[in-house]
């Protein structure tokens, strides 16, 4: 009677330890196809630890594409620093060493408040929104590098009596190329994060975001090392532009595909949209990767649509400033009851209600969703499909007119098949807990809604 263990290497080879009368015996299987040593070599360096089972399955498709689009996009700048070069006076006798620097303190100037800005206002959007920001950093990329290389252009046309765009280009670019620091930096992190958390197991995200800034460094050096061989035999005007737009289209189309086969796992408006819809047509949940094959890169995200017939329904918001900027005297109210154990109130636009505020009015439907205090994503992704409901029962039975039924009717359809709707989304490895639905943080939360007030204020009670 003897014990035999067994033991895996990260080699994916098996050793047995074979324990028979206090006698020790080890041995490894030598069987199967053993990768080189090189390829090991670059396995480890580059790949996380414990690849592939620390990664999601989507992980090295995105890897592949992106190191191409990185290549790319070193060949590009390259064009567009010898163009920014020359715009400062390289090779300009007239040039002065103290106007770049003046101008290299604009530039920066302009970057450094272009960060500050754009983070205020995008910053709670990237994580819910990432597939669509990390596309977005390209394109603004894209469109700096194109100003930057077009610098001589201003300069020439300058020469001949034209106002001088040389500065403002330089301007634009280098807001551009903040603006894209600052959503590549959030939607990289999400999409990172996303990679680290497979469905079996978990990665460490650290070690992640090392080897993929290790592979970026050696593909930016390839780049520039092979871009140095290429740029000294592109001199003309012509090639120099040919080859830009090559490279420019290029390195969106390879971006462009590999953020479209990211299959995320947490839910933000337009995958819940889709979900809860097929759900409603099929009583069945697609799983991440068959949505990321339906889901736009750019879309509104507010738009509430019918899978089956593609029909827009209306649109809803999470609205940030409270029921204060919806509410107008003269078109009603919300049926506040309705509501009383939510954490949210749905109510229509007050485009969408008549004068006398008892009817709804035909055309576009627009809602808005305000949060009460203590609000969760569980909340987000209710009020959410209660709003979907709402437009699918006004599409379905336009004759209604009376806002308090629509909402009540469509309240007790969401209620009926919401559980039923988290656990298949669970099933299917969907994250509900990260909410992704609201993208802009509210400035008020409702607090209270008192059915029974008398018109006094609480300090008067």
């Amino acid at each position: 009677m003897g014990i035999r263990i067994i033991e895996r290497d990260d080699r994916g080879r098996l050793h047995y330890i074979d324990i028979i009368d206090d006698e020790i015996t080890v041995k490894a299987d030598s069987g199967g196809s053993k990768p080189l040593p090189f390829a090991e070599i670059l396995s480890k360096v580059f790949l996380p630890a414990g690849y592939p089972d620390s990664v999601t399955p989507d992980y090295f498709r995105y890897q592949v594409f992106n190191a191409l689009q990185a290549f790319c996009s070193s060949l590009a700048s390259l064009l567009s620093s010898r163009a920014v070069l020359e715009g400062f006076g390289v090779g300009d006798p007239s040039a002065s060493a103290t106007n770049a620097l003046l101008l290299t303190v604009v530039l920066d100037f302009f970057s450094r408040m272009t960060t500050i800005v754009s983070a205020y206002f995008i910053g709670t959007s990237l994580v819910p929104e990432s597939k669509t920001y990390r596309f977005l950093a390209d394109i603004l990329n894209d469109s700096a590098i194109v100003l930057e290389t077009l610098t001589p252009v201003f300069v020439a046309a300058s020469k001949h009596g034209l106002p001088s765009l040389r500065v403002p280009a330089l301007c634009l670019s280098a807001s551009l190329r903040s603006l894209c620091g600052v959503a590549a930096g959030g939607s990289k992190a999400a999409i990172g994060l996303h990679f680290a958390t497979p469905v079996n197991g978990k990665g460490d995200l650290g070690d992640l975001n090392a080897k993929d800034a290790s592979k970026e460094t050696v593909l930016a050096l390839m780049g520039m090392l092979i871009g140095t061989l290429i740029v000294p035999h592109i001199t003309t005007p012509t090639s120099t532009y040919t080859m830009l737009v090559t490279l420019v289209s290029l390195h969106l189309v390879l971006n462009y595909y590999g953020v479209r086969g990211l299959a995320l796992r947490t839910l933000n408006r337009q995958r819940a949209s889709f979900l809860w819809s097929t759900f409603r047509q099929t009583k069945d949940i697609p799983s991440p990767a068959e949505v990321s094959e339906h889901e736009h890169i750019f879309a509104n995200s507010s738009i509430l649509k019918d899978v089956a017939t593609g029909q827009v329904l209306g649109s809803c918001i999470f609205a940030s400033n409270g029921l204060g900027r919806i509410l107008a005297t003269g078109h009603g109210t919300p049926p506040f009851d309705l509501f009383k154990t939510e954490q949210y109130v749905l109510w229509f636009d007050r485009t969408c209600i008549s004068n006398s505020g008892k009817e709804l009015r035909s055309g576009t439907l627009r809602m808005h969703i305000v949060l009460k205090k203590g609000h969760g994503a569980l909340d987000h992704l209710k009020a959410w499909v209660h709003a979907y409901e709402v437009a699918k029962f006004l599409a379905e039975y336009p004759e209604t007119t009376d806002p308090t039924t629509a909402l009540c009717v469509s309240y007790a359809s969401a209620v009926e098949h919401l559980p039923s709707f988290l656990k298949e989304l669970a099933e299917k490895t969907w994250i509900v807990e990260e909410g992704g639905l609201v993208t802009t943080l509210p400035r008020k939360l409702l607090v209270e809604a008192d059915v029974a007030f008398d018109g006094e204020s609480p300090k008067d009670r």
